[in-house]
């Protein structure tokens, strides 16, 4: 039995074998302590509370998805219709509902290979491949459930079915066809920069190679059918109101591109927004989220001594030599590539990349590192080019390439270590605490509401007033099932000892009450999980 087992795996192709390595750590990375790490924010317990409205039979099959930042626009709903799917398959607890976007961080990874795979060597696939794996990036958005979290594998599989498409070479074009149609059709729910770029990028390639190759507009009118069919609820929407989310649509692109109002000022933005996700993707360097000339001459005023101040500069330097040479060798991959597949995905990654870099320029001051999931594949050309072109300058070059690869691949697990420790609570670092709770973490502090709650409906909560605007949201959504209602705790009140009153803090503080709230109340039974703490408020 072992033998026949060890047979089978010597025929299997060593690239396959690497590949399958490179998957598993990737998993791993995606799935530890997935329950009890899940992000759980306001936004992830208003769509927790969709899908279980629905599938309580509380409320209609959403027409229309969530809310894009800021506006009134609502994405289409193809988000909350991959929830639902999850949520029948395998129960309707959040970390279950966010198995979409876990499966889609998973297969981004084979996709990537696969993509890189048609424009340079093997193992410089494979090297995209492990990077993707390990990214904290990429972790830290597969790792929840949130609409533009699948963003960079409906992108991926859109250009990888239309490289297809274009080759002419395949029988099942129509089988790519569906692909295109599908990430297409729901890749434009998932995010607004998507519902500009992909359409965009997509006609612009088809007319492009549409001139010469006149066969493939039956594919283009097969591919629109299809992420037409995709956008049914959408339709439907329009129709029966009127067009208002369309109007809501370009009410909020107007608001969001008018606080913009320096071409120049915005466009300085945004080029040190890409070369900053560009290195923070395959690095793990830098900040996680913010990004932009504001946070750039912020960070260099805190540095503190000279020698930090150089290194931060030199940091910055080296990004900005990998974005811009990278984007030089892209150009000359375009002009001098001979190949003719070869030189069609330059073509159309290079196409994809600019629309996304364009569009993004009138919304400088909104954007953030979460907008590049849209534009992932990009900072892996820029390395897929800098390690050919290396490993063509000379013998060294391959060297370099290797020690380069092995450098990303660390200091992306390094960011991670620190990640996952702030998550156990074995480590405050960052700003993590203060941006996001998990589900351990609510469903800790819920179930302790629900045991002192004393049979009251209503239960007041304490604390910082950050925590009680990000998370109360998020608690409630599980107290509400014992039909408990949270309050914030008024500040100039004594409320009277018979109601249920809890203080929410750090687990860094040890439980300590506020100098104001210590003035009126006494905490007992404190508890502790992750980097939460949770008491019971008595009136002196």
């Amino acid at each position: 039995m072992i033998k026949n087992i060890e047979n089978i795996i010597k025929k299997i192709p060593r690239n396959i074998l690497i590949l399958a390595g490179i998957i598993l750590v990737g998993i791993f990375l995606r799935t530890y302590h997935f329950h009890d790490w899940l992000r759980f924010n306001a936004d992830q317990a208003r769509d927790a509370a969709v899908v279980s409205n629905f599938l309580t039979g509380k409320s209609e099959l959403p027409m229309l998805g969530p809310k894009a930042g800021g506006t009134e626009f609502k994405l289409g709903g193809a988000f909350y219709y991959l929830q639902i799917l999850s949520a029948k398959i395998f129960g309707s607890s959040p970390d279950k509902i966010a198995y979409p976007d876990l499966l889609s961080s998973i297969l981004t990874i084979p996709l990537l290979f696969l993509l890189l795979r048609k424009a340079f060597q093997e193992k410089i696939a494979l090297a995209g491949a492990a990077i993707l794996s390990v990214s904290i990036f990429a972790i830290k958005y597969g790792r929840f459930a949130w609409n533009p979290n699948s963003a960079p594998f409906y992108c991926l599989l859109l250009l990888y079915a239309l490289l297809i498409l274009a080759e002419n070479k395949t029988r099942r074009w129509l089988w790519w066809a569906l692909l295109a149609g599908l990430a297409l059709g729901i890749g434009v729910q998932l995010h607004t920069l998507l519902l500009i770029i992909m359409p965009i990028a997509t006609l612009a390639y088809f007319v492009f190679l549409g001139i010469k190759n006149p066969q493939l507009w039956r594919k283009a009118l097969l591919v629109l059918l299809v992420a037409l069919f995709f956008n049914t609820g959408q339709i439907i929407n329009l129709a029966q109101t009127n067009g208002a989310n369309a109007k809501a649509f370009f009410g909020g692109a107007s608001a969001k591109t008018a606080k913009g109002t320096s071409l120049l000022g915005n466009l300085a933005t945004n080029t040190v927004c890409q070369v900053q996700a560009n290195a923070f993707i395959v690095s793990g360097l830098g900040a996680d989220d913010q990004c932009g000339t504001d946070l750039l001459q912020s960070t260099y005023a805190k540095t503190k001594g000279l020698t930090n101040k150089a290194v931060f500069v030199l940091g910055f330097g080296l990004s900005v030599i990998f974005s811009f040479g990278g984007i030089w060798l892209w150009i000359l991959a375009i002009k001098h590539t001979a190949e003719p597949n070869k030189k069609r995905i330059f073509q159309l990654t290079g196409l994809y990349a600019l629309i996304g870099f364009v569009l993004l320029i009138p919304l400088a001051k909104e954007i953030s590192l979460r907008f590049y999931l849209a534009l992932i594949f990009v900072p892996f050309m820029l390395l897929g080019l800098w390690l050919q072109a290396l490993w063509h300058w000379r013998k060294e070059g391959l060297w370099i390439g290797g020690l380069l690869i092995l450098l990303l691949i660390f200091t992306n697990l390094n960011a991670v270590q620190i990640a996952f420790a702030d998550h156990a609570g074995t480590k405050q670092v960052g700003s993590s605490t203060d941006m996001e709770i998990t589900l351990g973490e609510v469903e800790f502090v819920a179930a302790y509401i629900r045991q002192y709650a004393q049979a009251d409906e209503t239960v007041f909560v304490g604390g910082r007033q950050k925590y009680l605007f990000k998370y109360l949201k998020s608690i409630q959504y599980f107290t509400l099932q014992e039909n408990i209602k949270l309050r914030a705790l008024p500040k100039r009140v004594v409320l009277a000892p018979t109601l249920s009153k809890v203080f929410l803090g750090n687990a860094k503080d040890d439980g300590k009450l506020s100098k104001t709230l210590g003035q009126t109340y006494v905490g007992q039974n404190v508890q502790f999980f992750g980097r939460f703490s949770i008491e019971q408020l008595v009136v002196k």
